[in-house]
C-alpha cells in the first residue's frame, strides 16, 4: 500500500491543501515544511485519525474528540479530506465527509448503524453483569468457607445455584444480541455496497455522522485496503500531541500531576495503537527554564540592590516570544507550577491557547 495523494479543503488551519507523493521517488521519504502553526502536525494527525479510528467502534471516541473543535464549521455534506492510495495495483480514493441526514438512503445507513451501536452497548452491559455475578459467586464461596453444618451447606448451594442460573440467562441473552448484530450488519452492508460507503461513524460530541466513501465498484477491495491502512498507519509524536485524544478535563492534568498524564497517555496508546511518542516534553523544560531564571533574579537582587529585579525572567519571556512569533506569548503561572500561553488577536485582546500549541 502506498499513499499517493492527500487533499484537505478546509480543516482547522489547512485550506485547500493538496499533497502528492511520487511513488517512484527513492527513498520514499517526503519532508513537509511550513512556518510554526502552518498545519504540519494537523495534517499528519488528520491522516492518522481518519484512517486509524474510523473502522473500529472502540476508537470512535477519539475520532469524536479530534473533530469536536472544528465540526461546527462544516455543513452536513462538507468534505473533510480525501486520500488516494495504491493497494495491490488498484488506485482507490477514500473521501471523508459529514453525512447529509436528509437523504433517504443515508437515513437507512444511520438507522442500521444506530441499531448496531445500541446492540453492542447492550452486549457490553451484559458482559459487565456477568463479571459482577462471577465476583459475587467468588465472595460467597469465600464467605461460606469453614462453615460445615448441613443447613449452611444447603443454603450455600442454593445461593450459588441461583447466581449461576442468572449468569446463564445473561449468556443466552448475549448470544441473541450477537445474532441481532449479525443480521443488522447484513442489512447495513447491502446499503453500504450500493452507496460505496465503507464506514459510518457517529460523532457523539456534536450529534453528527461522518462517512467514508470509496470511488470504485469493488467494495471488497476497497474495504480490505481501508482495513489494511488502518493497521499500517503510524504516528510518531511528542507527548503533548496526545492532548488531541483527551477531553478538556484530562488536559488539565498537564498543569499538575505528570504521573497521571503519562498514565493517560499510555492507556490511550494501547487502545489506539500505532502511536509512538518521543519523550521530549517541552512544558517541563520551559518550566525549568523559568524557575532557573527566577532563582537567578533572586540571587542578583540579593547581591546587588542597584540592579533591576526581574531581568532574567523578562529576558527569557522575550526570547520565547521571539522564537514563537505569530503574536504568541508564554509565561509561568504565579506559583511556577504551570505554563500560560496566549496569542494576541487585537491591540488589547488575548486568547489562551491549548497545551498542544507548545509542541513546536
Amino acid at each position: 500500500m502506498k499513499l499517493l495523494k492527500v487533499s484537505v479543503p478546509n480543516f482547522r488551519n489547512l485550506k485547500n491543501v493538496e499533497l502528492t507523493f511520487e511513488p517512484s521517488l527513492k527513498p520514499a521519504v517526503f519532508p513537509i515544511g511550513s512556518e510554526n502553526g502552518g498545519g504540519k502536525s494537523t495534517l499528519l494527525q488528520l491522516i492518522f485519525v481518519l484512517l486509524t479510528c474510523s473502522l473500529d467502534d472502540n476508537k470512535n471516541i477519539y475520532l469524536s474528540i479530534f473533530l469536536i473543535s472544528v465540526i461546527d464549521n462544516f455543513q452536513d455534506t462538507d468534505e473533510i479530506a480525501q486520500f488516494e492510495l495504491n493497494y495491490q495495483g488498484e488506485i482507490i480514493n477514500f473521501t471523508f465527509t459529514y453525512l447529509d441526514e436528509n437523504d433517504s438512503d443515508n437515513q437507512k445507513i444511520i438507522k442500521f448503524t444506530k441499531e448496531i451501536l445500541n446492540f453492542k452497548k447492550d452486549l457490553q452491559d451484559k458482559s459487565k453483569e456477568i463479571t459482577n455475578i462471577d465476583q459475587i459467586i467468588s465472595e460467597k464461596r469465600r464467605e461460606y468457607m469453614g462453615e460445615s453444618s448441613g443447613l449452611v451447606e444447603k443454603k450455600k448451594s442454593k445461593d450459588i445455584e441461583k447466581l449461576e442460573e442468572g449468569k446463564q440467562t445473561l449468556i443466552l441473552q448475549q448470544e441473541e444480541i450477537k445474532q441481532y448484530i449479525k443480521s443488522t450488519n447484513s442489512r447495513l452492508l447491502i446499503y453500504q455496497k450500493e452507496l460505496k460507503i465503507l464506514c459510518c461513524n457517529y460523532i457523539a460530541a456534536q450529534d453528527k455522522w461522518m462517512i467514508c466513501k470509496t470511488n470504485i465498484d469493488n467494495f471488497e477491495i476497497s474495504y480490505k485496503a481501508f482495513a489494511y491502512a488502518s493497521k499500517n498507519i503510524y504516528l510518531v509524536t511528542p507527548p503533548t500531541q496526545m492532548f488531541l485524544f483527551f477531553d478538556r478535563e484530562i488536559k488539565k492534568l498537564m498543569d499538575g500531576n505528570f504521573a497521571d498524564y503519562y498514565n493517560k497517555v499510555n492507556a490511550i496508546r494501547k487502545k489506539i495503537a500505532n502511536i509512538y511518542i518521543y519523550n521530549q516534553l517541552s512544558i517541563i523544560a520551559i518550566k525549568h527554564a523559568f524557575k532557573q531564571a527566577r532563582e537567578q533574579d533572586f540571587k542578583t537582587a540579593l547581591e546587588n540592590d542597584n540592579l533591576e529585579y526581574g531581568t532574567e525572567l523578562k529576558g527569557l519571556a522575550e526570547d520565547f516570544h521571539q522564537f514563537l512569533g505569530n503574536d504568541k506569548y508564554i509565561k509561568p503561572s504565579p506559583d511556577m507550577n504551570s505554563i500560560i500561553v496566549k496569542r494576541k488577536i487585537s491591540e488589547n485582546e488575548f486568547i489562551e491557547l491549548e497545551p498542544e500549541e507548545l509542541s513546536h
